[in-house]
């Protein structure tokens, strides 16, 4: 038995389709699957990398700031410390020729400070001074309040209703911390 050669031509062609579909485009699909997710991967690298140099470049401006950080770090400390706040006040007054005749916490918070605008973890301490002295020592000292790397805002001043030096003076003081 003979085979005529363009029948045995067209069942070898196909032979090889029906390998080809069976073999050969498994395979493909395999590879174009495996070539998306490795595009989805380079991507993935790619942003991952794009965050990383992100947040090393912020670290470096940081680095470069660091004296300003610090400051910032100073205005408005971490822990509210009493003690150092307290003694701040009574050397200003001092310094500036005022004597402190009382000085209390008179409340303490974490409330919005609508007026700083700052946000809710901010905490605000407010102190009542009394003081003794000149207009012109009250003024120094107000000055230094202000000089000061720390945040202190008066929020209010009364006069005692004397006529002569030295003058009775009451303050209330806020300073802040996170």
């Amino acid at each position: 038995m003979t085979i005529d050669r363009p029948i045995a031509i067209v069942l070898m062609i196909f032979a090889v389709i029906v390998l080809a579909f069976f073999f050969v485009v498994p395979e493909y699909n395999t590879f174009q699957s495996l070539r998306l997710e490795l595009g989805q991967k380079n991507a993935e690298y790619n942003a991952e990398m794009d965050y990383y140099a992100a947040i090393a470049k912020v670290y470096d401006e940081l680095q470069a700031r660091k004296e300003d950080v610090a400051k910032i770090d100073d205005a408005l400390p971490e822990n509210p410390d009493l003690g150092p706040t307290i003694y701040y006040l009574q050397q200003t007054a001092k310094t500036n020729g005022l004597s402190i005749k009382n000085l209390f916490l008179s409340k303490s918070s974490g409330a919005l400070n609508s007026d700083l605008k700052t946000s809710a973890n901010v905490k605000n301490m407010v102190f009542s001074m009394s003081l003794s002295g000149s207009y012109t020592s009250l003024e120094g000292f107000m000055v230094s309040l202000e000089q000061s790397s720390r945040l202190f805002e008066i929020s209010s001043i009364s006069f005692g209703s004397q006529t002569k030096p030295p003058y009775d003076f009451n303050l209330q003081i806020k300073t802040f911390s996170y």
